[in-house]
């Protein structure tokens, strides 16, 4: 019998990030995933057990040089922890009918992705947002990166602790947002500063970051409630996504203080 394909999970963080979540994570995407999980050899036995405590018995449990990890890792920075898992087709992506379900009035603030393609970015935005108490994220299914396992390990292990939805419209996640009493911001150059004086409470806003390049589609931004404008005091005009979605959560978070 053909084995099923296996990807391969790794980064210190983002090994115990994932091994911490398993309780709170459906077994058939986790810890029934788990093919094996493989340390460096020079890991003391204290932390060798603390991993055992997280995995069943059944679950393989092997320690290997490092330069075997380097080989399994395909050379990325393992820091001596990997885990082997099936491959999963779209990682804990869930839909629109389950965004409905999920997500309540006075959750936010909740992070909106419009094609977000870099696996880097998308790693670091989703890190920031769980950092800055997001707990749902929706994300176009179309022009944007999957969830892979380098989005995995550059988000340090956020990904396992959000709840994150691939839909085909983002319009109509916004629609069911703003019927759910929730406010949309998004951020343009050509918005306003001083909006964010004036932001209803974090737990009542959904914020909306755009593609690399193009940012907001104008189709979204013209359905925003708000939208504002980052100031800058330099002469570069523009700011990496990133380090926006950083700022933007930051002030809406700030709102609430």
């Amino acid at each position: 019998m053909e084995k099923s394909p296996v990807e391969i999970l790794f980064g210190k963080r983002n090994f115990y990030e994932f091994l911490e979540s398993l309780e709170q994570m459906a077994p058939e995407r986790g810890v029934k995933t788990i093919r094996e999980v493989i340390v460096k050899d020079s890991m003391g036995n204290e932390e060798k057990q603390r991993i055992r405590g997280y995995i069943p018995n059944s679950v393989k449990f092997t320690t290997v040089s490092t330069r075997e990890l380097d080989r399994i890792a395909s050379d990325k920075n393992h820091q001596g922890y990997v885990i082997i898992r099936t491959k999963q087709k779209s990682f804990s992506s869930l839909g629109f009918e389950q965004f409905k379900q999920n997500v309540e009035a006075g959750e936010g603030p909740i992070l909106i992705l419009d094609r977000i393609q870099d696996p880097g970015n998308l790693g670091n935005i989703l890190r920031t947002a769980e950092c800055m108490g997001v707990k749902h994220v929706l994300m176009s299914d179309r022009d944007t990166s999957p969830i892979t396992p380098v989005v995995e390990k550059v988000s340090a292990g956020a990904v396992h602790h959000l709840q994150i939805y691939r839909v085909a419209n983002l319009m109509h996640g916004m629609e069911f947002l703003k019927k759910n009493e929730y406010w949309i911001l998004a951020t343009d150059e050509e918005g306003e500063e001083a909006i964010w004086e004036t932001l209803p409470d974090a737990s009542q806003m959904a914020v909306i970051m755009g593609n690399e390049g193009e940012g907001v589609k104008r189709l979204l931004l013209e359905e925003a409630d708000y939208v504002a404008r980052i100031p800058l005091f330099g002469s570069v005009t523009s700011l990496n996504v990133v380090v926006a979605c950083g700022i933007t959560l930051d002030r809406v978070q700030n709102v609430s203080r």
